[in-house]
């Protein structure tokens, strides 16, 4: 009887685990400390833990949005407890994951010499999102003057792979076809249904296995902004965009704009359903990526994520605190430090 009671009361405890629950209340929501790795945003009991590097902050908010109205629903200031090193971590509890999308607010040194740019004023992108929305439709004009125009979005783990491996073909027998994604069946002669995305991809799954085809290298299939650096054509008049996408604004989100399903913040599962059809017929699926540099560019450029939430760790910069520019793209990523270095693998 002892035992039995002894093994109810271990039964108990493990459902009853300390982290399940909030510790304190902040701006109205209940939250804890959260949990340092992973970094960005994951679900867990009863809400979802957000963390992120900075080793410059000196204070860090997370800031919540409804995902239909864009309207902020809070900003919550994490207490100097919920910091472990160089990490800022937080559970929040009672959030509807699929209702809201969230950014962070840092405090720190604006000395650009000295290699700091932190602009408190400006709401940052969580360089580890898995999905952001503000480019969710191909060409559509984005409002210019939006403070905050790339949302990150919570992705829900719940897609079914049906069993999906890989074919692991051996490197020596692969026939690639290097393809952009949108050009692939944009123009009217592929006769898909949802022409220039991951499912329009999918429809033409046998033309490829036709032409013997056993691996597809897609160009850049990862958040960036196609009106970068837009201008008018001389000649046609037409908006000359940013096509080919090496110009990264997050390397964790396929691009919504490739999404047939991308203004229903659906592109997750759009993109994992192409990579599911392209295992089931035998075909391989290599990501290019570019890890050199980011959208934000040169001194003139954008504060996005990177720049604002630890510009000395992510670029590599001179002693007047410019950006060496090895890529010819504005700026380099700073692969010799650990944490770009883990992000990149």
């Amino acid at each position: 009887l002892r035992r039995q009671t002894l093994a109810q009361l271990l039964q108990e405890a493990i459902d009853m685990r300390i982290d399940h629950y909030p510790t304190e209340e902040i701006a109205g929501w209940k939250v804890r400390p959260g949990r340092v790795i992973p970094y960005g945003p994951t679900l867990v009991p009863g809400g979802v833990n957000f963390s992120i590097f900075s080793s410059v902050a000196t204070a860090c908010s997370l800031l919540l949005f409804d995902k239909d109205s864009g309207e902020a629903l809070a900003e919550i200031p994490m207490p100097a407890s919920f910091r472990i090193g160089d990490v800022w971590a937080i559970t929040v509890f009672e959030l509807d994951p699929e209702r809201i999308t969230y950014g962070f607010r840092i405090e720190g040194p604006n000395d650009p010499v000295a290699g700091h740019r932190c602009l408190p004023e400006t709401i940052l992108l969580d360089p580890r999102a898995r999905a952001i929305t503000g480019r969710d439709r191909w060409g559509e004009t984005p409002d210019h003057s939006d403070p905050y125009p790339y949302r990150a979005l919570v992705v829900p783990e719940d897609f079914d792979w049906r069993g999906d491996r890989a074919p692991d073909l051996a490197a020596c027998d692969l026939v690639i076809y290097e393809m952009h994604v949108r050009g692939f069946t944009r123009h009217s002669s592929s006769s898909a249904k949802h022409a220039g995305t991951y499912a329009g991809l999918v429809e033409k799954i046998p033309h490829l296995l036709e032409l013997g085809i056993n691996c597809v290298e897609l160009l850049p299939v990862f958040e960036f902004d196609e009106f970068e650096l837009s201008r008018p054509n001389p000649v046609t008049g037409s908006l000359n965009m940013n096509y080919w996408g090496y110009s990264t604004v997050g390397f964790f989100a396929p691009k919504a704009g490739y999404a047939a399903t991308g203004s229903a913040g659906m592109q997750c599962d759009e993109f994992k359903t192409m990579v599911r059809a392209l295992h089931a017929a035998g075909i391989e699926v290599i990501l290019d990526v570019v890890f050199n540099h980011t959208c934000e560019g040169d001194h003139r450029g954008p504060s996005i994520s990177f720049r604002g939430l630890d510009n000395k760790t992510y670029y590599m910069l001179t002693p007047e605190g410019y950006y060496y520019n090895f890529s010819g793209c504005g700026n380099s990523l700073n692969c010799n430090n650990p944490v770009v270095r883990s992000m990149v693998i």
